[in-house]
């Protein structure tokens, strides 16, 4: 794997310990918001990877469908990333309203974090195999 790409795992890899950290301590906005980092940096990673041009948006389901474009099926569906994306927006205060609850709650951080690991293990297959 390309340096470049290892440094973007890496950084995802650390986003998803800083959102199980904080779950820990029940800031579940903010384990929202690593959450969503670290997948948009998997996905950013294999782009990388791949010498595409990294788009400079944080939406997941661009850049879930641009990882799909060379070649790539992630574990995300659309509804993960519909989530993603309006937990990532959630972590403003004039945001709010954006998450079905208005706040992140609980149940919230455990589904961004659920989809994170299985990222994160997608990810970990796919570069073994």
């Amino acid at each position: 794997m390309r340096k470049e790409a290892e440094a973007w795992i890496k950084i995802a890899a650390e986003e998803l310990q800083s959102a199980e950290y904080l779950s820990e301590r029940k800031l579940f906005r903010m384990v929202c918001y690593h959450a969503q980092q670290s997948v948009e940096k998997v996905l950013k990673a294999l782009l990388v990877e791949h010498d595409v041009d990294i788009p400079r948006t944080h939406n997941i389901l661009d850049l879930n469908n641009a990882v799909k474009k060379i070649g790539y099926e992630t574990k995300l569906s659309d509804e993960d990333t519909v989530f993603l994306n309006s937990i990532y927006r959630a972590r403003y205060p004039a945001a709010l309203g954006l998450v079905p609850s208005g706040e992140p709650t609980a149940k919230d951080a455990e589904k961004a974090l659920h989809i994170s690991r299985e990222m994160a293990i997608w990810l970990k297959r796919k570069s073994e195999g």
